[in-house]
């Protein structure tokens, strides 16, 4: 079975490094990208289309609601 693929974007630094060295932990899961700011966000979701995507509501450039928006608009 195929690993879970997360991406996790947040502007707080030592919470993306803290998620991300639990999920690579879990035997069925792997971060296979980090953002920390709305439009990296978008960016790395277009890219690297996660199965699972740990975003938080308030970042810098583009916050957490208008990431969905602009992605439920992109597909």
């Amino acid at each position: 079975m195929e690993n879970v693929k997360v991406c996790i974007a947040d502007d707080n630094r030592e919470l993306v490094m803290l998620l991300e060295d639990y999920i690579n932990s879990q035997e069925d899961m792997e971060v296979v990208g980090k953002a920390f700011n709305g439009q990296e966000c978008i960016e790395l979701v277009e890219d690297r289309q996660p199965d699972v995507l740990i975003l938080d509501i308030i970042m810098p450039h583009l916050d957490g609601l208008a990431v969905l928006e602009k992605s439920a608009s992109a597909n």
